[in-house]
């Protein structure tokens, strides 16, 4: 029962089905598949300039995984590597990478208005607020 769990794992549950309900909607409105991992890799090289050793270290994959995955969206023309005046490689977004996370924000933003709803949108602003504080004190 879910009443019996802790914070930690309300969070995690409510992650794995806030993410599966937008990669299904992606799904249905799409006609290319893009895998969760895929769906990562896009996000953060939207975020700016990240090494594949740093997306694999917070995916916890490796980086030959993170790799392979990189080579597939390439392929794919969601992205391209690029190297720059200090000979150092780095990936960015294609047109249709670019397209790919703006559809992806707009179906998350549609999930947050269908949530605000039900549950209103004083407490949606009330979760956000919260989870965007640290909470853990070192």
């Amino acid at each position: 029962m879910k009443k019996d769990l802790n914070i930690i794992d309300l969070i995690s549950e409510k992650h794995i089905i806030l993410r599966r309900e937008v990669e299904d909607r992606w799904a249905a409105s799409e006609e290319e598949d893009i895998s969760h991992t895929e769906a990562f890799l896009l996000a953060r090289i939207s975020m700016g300039k990240i090494s594949i050793a740093e997306v694999a270290r917070q995916a916890n994959i490796s980086r030959q995984a993170m790799f392979k995955c990189a080579k597939k969206l390439e392929v794919r023309g969601y992205l391209e590597f690029v190297i720059n005046e200090s000979n150092n490689k780095y990936m960015q977004l294609t047109d249709k990478g670019i397209d790919y996370c703006k559809k992806s924000k707009d179906l998350k933003e549609e999930l947050e208005k269908e949530i605000s709803d039900v549950i209103g949108k004083e407490k949606v602003e009330i979760i956000k607020e919260l989870l965007n504080k640290n909470w853990i004190i070192k």
